[in-house]
């Protein structure tokens, strides 16, 4: 009797152990990320980045799952030991993506490549999509804002969310300024690029070629103009938030720094005695304060305030009517910027803005202003069309492959784009050129980062091959 149920067993335990060898399908992986990604449970997510992707970041996950609602499997296209795609269908809206699993050999682990993006559509259908993403993020509290989108010179889609001032209830207009971030490093690049086609600045000259009283020597000697419009320079932030080893509240330093900081000069007093953080020219990393030192550059060079300059040789041109720099105390109008960073509850941050904004950003702009700016500059009235064409070039070469001289350069397969996006707490901006179809993308928000970035990609990556 014992032998008999081992004689029974044994074959199921053999068949249970043949199975759990098996390698897993890439049709299985498929099904087993379906589960995950639609359970949305932040463990199995995990798991499955961990094991399949090879890193543990679920941050596009989940803003993918919220902007789709799940998917569910249209048919298989393509399904070898090395590589599946499959066609999916969004949950929330009738939208198709593509979902491509590849391996560098069979049954190996992690994948080469694991991307679900939507299909091309038409401008139109992908203007739709984009509105419908939008409202669903207003509605869940997520999103207040403008976004607007021209072709041609010609604006084909505007569109306003939220309030602008929630303590009033002043809902946002298609026509409402909002704070721009670091959107505005791209008016100091053309600033600056303005000065070296007329000859009165030069690339590669160094920092202490024009501001002989800088602070640090090495900064004065070593840095140059293109290091700086490229973010190449090593000069890291700006303290506007703390002074180094020295331990004080955060509204203590804000409080401080209010109280110190009214000007350029100011900010150079704070930061200017710091060295390069490495080689000046040796490498990329994003910073804030080499664009000051951009804006103290300008101010030498032509003999007027940086806000002066701008004003006059960038914002006039262009026709840019509702773009400046206001200072604190007079926002009137401007969207206030709500934020929920530090805080679950949605407050405003207006009086944690400096005194004003700076040439690395934190102006003022409107969408329809943006969309002058990008046809003035495509237009030849700003910069040269070739020294657009170098501002905005994405090559090997490049220091980094995403950053030219004050714009975000970079594409999606064939598509692509030029730019600047924004985000800071309660300031969510982005500003998309994509010269394929002449089409200038605009989204401004008062909530924080992504938000923006979030609808920007909605909308390119529906147009990203179509042309």
């Amino acid at each position: 009797m014992v032998r008999r149920s081992i004689s029974v067993i044994l074959p199921i335990v053999c068949l249970c152990l043949a199975a759990l060898a098996r390698a897993e399908t890439n049709l299985d992986v498929l099904h087993i990320w379906l589960k995950a990604f639609n359970g949305g449970d932040a463990a199995a997510l995990r798991d499955f980045q961990q094991r399949y992707v090879g890193n543990s970041d679920i941050a596009f996950v989940n803003d993918t799952r919220e902007e789709t609602g799940g998917f569910d499997l249209v048919r298989i296209q393509t399904d070898t030991p090395t590589e599946l795609s499959a066609l999916l269908r969004q949950r929330n809206y009738p939208s198709i993506w593509k979902v491509t699993m590849t391996r560098r050999a069979a049954n190996t682990l992690p994948f080469a490549n694991f991307s679900y993006l939507p299909e091309p559509v038409s401008q139109s259908k992908a203007l739709a999509a984009l509105s419908a993403f939008a409202d669903r993020l207003a509605a869940a509290n997520e999103f207040s804002g403008v976004i607007a989108v021209a072709q041609h010179g010609e604006q084909v889609f505007a569109k306003a969310w939220g309030l602008a001032d929630r303590a009033k209830k002043r809902s946002v207009t298609v026509d409402t300024p909002f704070l721009v971030a670091s959107q505005g490093k791209m008016f100091t690049a053309v600033a600056a690029l303005q000065l070296i086609e007329c000859g009165r600045l030069s690339l590669d000259a160094p920092v202490g070629k024009y501001l002989t009283d800088y602070p640090n020597t090495e900064v004065a000697r070593e840095v140059t103009v293109r290091e700086l419009l490229t973010h190449t320079d090593g000069l890291g932030d700006m303290h506007f938030l703390q002074h180094v080893g020295v331990t004080k509240s955060r509204q203590e330093i804000l409080a401080e720094n209010r109280a110190a900081i009214h000007s350029i000069d100011d900010i150079i007093k704070l930061n200017g005695a710091r060295p390069p953080a490495f080689k000046p020219g040796s490498k990329f990393e994003y910073n804030n304060y080499g664009y000051i030192v951009l804006g103290a550059i300008i101010q030498k060079v032509s003999g007027q305030s940086y806000y002066d300059y701008v004003a006059t040789h960038v914002f006039q041109p262009a026709g840019m009517t509702h773009t400046g720099y206001p200072l604190r105390q007079r926002m009137e109008g401007v969207a206030v910027p709500y934020s929920r960073f530090d805080s679950s509850t949605l407050h405003s941050v207006l009086a944690e803005l400096p005194w004003r904004g700076t040439p690395a950003g934190g102006g003022v702009s409107t969408a329809g202003d943006m969309i002058r700016f990008v046809a003035a500059l495509s237009g030849g009235k700003l910069l040269s069309r070739a020294m657009l064409a170098q501002a905005v070039r994405n090559e090997t070469g490049r220091p980094h492959g995403w950053y030219g001289y004050g714009f975000i350069t970079s594409q999606v397969g064939n598509f692509p784009y030029w730019g600047h996006g924004g985000g800071a707490p309660g300031q969510s901006v982005v500003l998309d050129y994509y010269p394929l179809t002449d089409t200038t993308f605009v989204c401004m928000s008062n909530r924080d980062p992504p938000v923006c970035d979030r609808l920007a990609f909605n909308f390119l990556f529906r147009l990203r091959t179509t042309h």
